[in-house]
């Protein structure tokens, strides 16, 4: 055997036919997952699958906090959002915002959304966001489009629902 070894037509052979055994058991293992999605310089989002579709409302209305204007362009609401992986509530309410610095912004600021916006319901509950994909840094002239995520336990009407921003502003989503 060790005779075999030593023939150099023999050893090739032997490293083709593992590289081949190997490249075959490749095919049989799980896909990795593409580490290319989601990136920030995706063209096209990815199409978003609504269950138990509720309602949408748009609202157009914006609050500034802190030379910061955040406006609420768009509230939805249904059972489910296919790309929020965060189940709570039997309903999600989505509230779309675009942030837009204001011209004294001349560095990063760092804006905590989880903690600054709040719903608040007909009946003065107030329900924390369970996602927010608004980034929490906002750059000087550079506008970005997010949402946050407000898990609730009832169906409500949209136009009875108000974000809070703060301890002093707010948005009625109502006309």
């Amino acid at each position: 055997m060790k005779r075999l070894l030593k023939i150099p037509a023999v050893r090739v052979i032997l490293a083709i036919a593992f590289i081949s055994i190997a490249v075959v058991l490749s095919f049989f293992l799980p896909k990795e997952q593409d580490p290319n999605i989601g990136l920030t310089t995706d063209t096209v989002p990815p199409t978003v699958g609504i269950t138990n579709p509720i309602g949408s409302i748009m609202v157009n209305r914006s609050v500034v906090y802190k030379d910061i204007t955040i406006m609420v362009t768009k509230a939805e609401e249904a059972g489910a959002f296919s790309d929020d992986r965060k189940r709570a509530g039997t309903y999600t309410v989505r509230v779309h915002v675009h942030v837009q610095p204001g011209d004294t912004i001349q560095s990063p600021v760092g804006i905590d959304f989880a903690s600054l916006v709040l719903l608040v319901l007909p009946d003065g509950q107030v329900i924390s966001p369970k996602l927010v994909t608004t980034l929490p840094i906002v750059f000087p002239k550079q506008a970005k489009d997010g949402f946050f995520d407000f898990p609730i336990p009832t169906q409500e009407s949209l136009s009875s629902l108000t974000l809070r921003v703060g301890s002093d502003a707010s948005v009625a989503f109502s006309q």
